[in-house]
């Protein structure tokens, strides 16, 4: 070797040492992946369908809150407010189970589309026509549109799985995670109810179902791929997207239901342990949840709220933009490992809390800083065992989302006061025995979840795949 060839690998730069200009060009690549994979026309379409089961869900609140109004001093009428409120959640509870089958054998933004088109629709006749309705008739028009409302929101998990693929990659539901925490935590409800102040509130109630049916237009708009309306047949008009289903009214006539019900694997669901882990949580996440909130000031500081909502917006979008630019941070976990630790350690800062609580009675419930961490663990396990069901089975997540939501808001409460208060004779117990108990559930729960868990597709749910949805769109417009 030369003398000159010694100097060039003396001073030269090293192969695994990267140029200025090299890295420069690496990190704008990295941005131009994190644009391509959120930009683009599978999620739009999540993102719309999000926004459908949100405008239903502030037509029924700005109907209560129209509702309200009416029933106000100086007004002659009596609507009772509270009637109609019972019959619409009990029209939700009632379309729980079918809108999960429906969502899982028959194209999810069908089911979507024409449930936000209905809702919107019995919202404008409802307030329309509220002066010439008796306090029944709006009652049982409640119950149908709380039905609808059910099946609307529960089909929105399989046009997630069904239009934007998991692919092993977790991160990839933060979109969901983030309607999760926006919707749960009132950022549209609180800037309903000041609209609802400042102007009139008939107008902004009739507003508010008109703007369902605009966004019904522009469903049909992108669900249609080839941004035409020449092209659009029954099934778009009806639906929002082409009637790809498997099953068929006139092959099968009466033997439909049967050989809907037939073909869910009930027995593999039931006996599933990653589905029983996630079954557990929800049972116990509704009763600790709400032991820990009614001895607690946790939501009376306003400011206090918004600023951990905002908190919470702004880290979740900061986790997006840092995995995706620096994928090498995600990599070496498993989303099985994901779904642990979020929901491991939800549970447990619970189940810490509880045992504090028995050191330092209820001065800790009093902390701010053990509020804000409890409330901030709770948005952030969404990563965990409430997204976990699209994991596991993708094709059946609205199913195993109706059969979650009946135990979490239904269920859970039967559970607790006929099984688990008698048998712990839980009444007899004083406040610290009380807490030992939750902190005993807490740590049992995050173990069993921690040794049960599983975010790998189950066998029952490894059906051969079905045509990818937007091919089917698109060769429909083609024909």
């Amino acid at each position: 070797m030369s003398l000159e060839e010694n100097a060039t690998n003396r001073h030269g730069s090293p192969a695994h040492i990267q140029l200025p200009e090299q890295l420069s060009s690496k990190f704008i690549d990295r941005f131009i992946r994190l644009k391509t994979t959120y930009w683009n026309r599978e999620y739009a379409i999540v993102l719309l369908a999000i926004i459908g089961v949100s405008i239903t869900s502030q037509q029924f609140n700005t109907y209560i809150k129209y509702i309200d109004f009416m029933n106000q001093p100086n007004k002659t009428e009596n609507f009772h407010l509270y009637g109609c409120l019972s019959y619409n959640l009990f029209g939700y509870m009632i379309g729980l189970i079918p809108g999960g089958v429906l969502a899982t054998f028959y194209p999810a933004h069908n089911i979507l589309g024409i449930c936000v088109a209905i809702s919107s629709i019995g919202h404008v006749i409802v307030i329309m026509s509220i002066s010439y309705l008796n306090s029944l008739t709006l009652c049982i028009l409640q119950m149908c549109i709380g039905t609808t409302m059910a099946v609307g929101d529960l089909s929105i998990d399989r046009v997630w799985t069904y239009w934007v693929p998991l692919n092993k990659q977790s991160i990839r539901h933060v979109p969901m995670v983030m309607y999760l925490v926006i919707f749960e935590e009132g950022y549209l409800r609180d800037t309903m109810d000041k609209l609802h102040n400042e102007h009139s509130s008939y107008s902004l109630t009739l507003f508010i179902g008109v703007i369902g049916l605009a966004w019904y237009v522009l469903w049909l708009y992108v669900i249609n791929g080839n941004y035409s309306f020449g092209s659009l047949n029954r099934d778009f008009i009806l639906f929002g997207g082409l009637n790809n289903s498997r099953y068929s009214f006139e092959a099968y006539g009466n033997s439909l239901t049967r050989s809907i019900v037939s073909d869910i694997p009930w027995k593999s669901i039931w006996t599933s342990k990653p589905f029983l882990a996630i079954v557990v949580l929800y049972v116990c996440d509704s009763r600790l949840y709400q032991s820990y909130y009614y001895n607690t000031d946790l939501f009376s500081n306003d400011v206090f709220e918004w600023t951990m909502r905002d908190n919470t917006v702004v880290l979740l979008l900061l986790v997006v933009v840092l995995v995706e630019l620096f994928p090498e941070i995600a990599l070496p976990i498993s989303t099985t490992n994901v779904r642990k630790i979020w929901s491991c350690s939800y549970f447990g800062s619970l189940g810490i809390i509880f045992f504090l609580e028995v050191i330092l009675g209820n001065t800790i419930k009093n902390n701010k800083m053990c509020q804000y961490l409890f409330k901030e663990m709770r948005h952030l396990y969404n990563f965990g065992f409430y997204v976990n069901t699209l994991d596991i089975a993708p094709k059946y997540a609205s199913l195993l989302s109706s059969f979650l939501m009946c135990i979490h808001y239904y269920i859970s409460d039967i559970l607790w006061a006929s099984v688990v208060r008698p048998i712990l004779s839980f009444a007899k117990l004083n406040e610290v025995e009380n807490a030992i108990m939750m902190t005993i559930i807490c740590f049992a729960v995050a173990v069993f979840y921690g040794i049960f868990a599983s975010a790998e597709l189950q066998p029952w749910a490894d059906e051969p795949v079905e045509e990818n949805q937007q091919n089917v769109v698109e060769n429909g417009n083609n024909s």
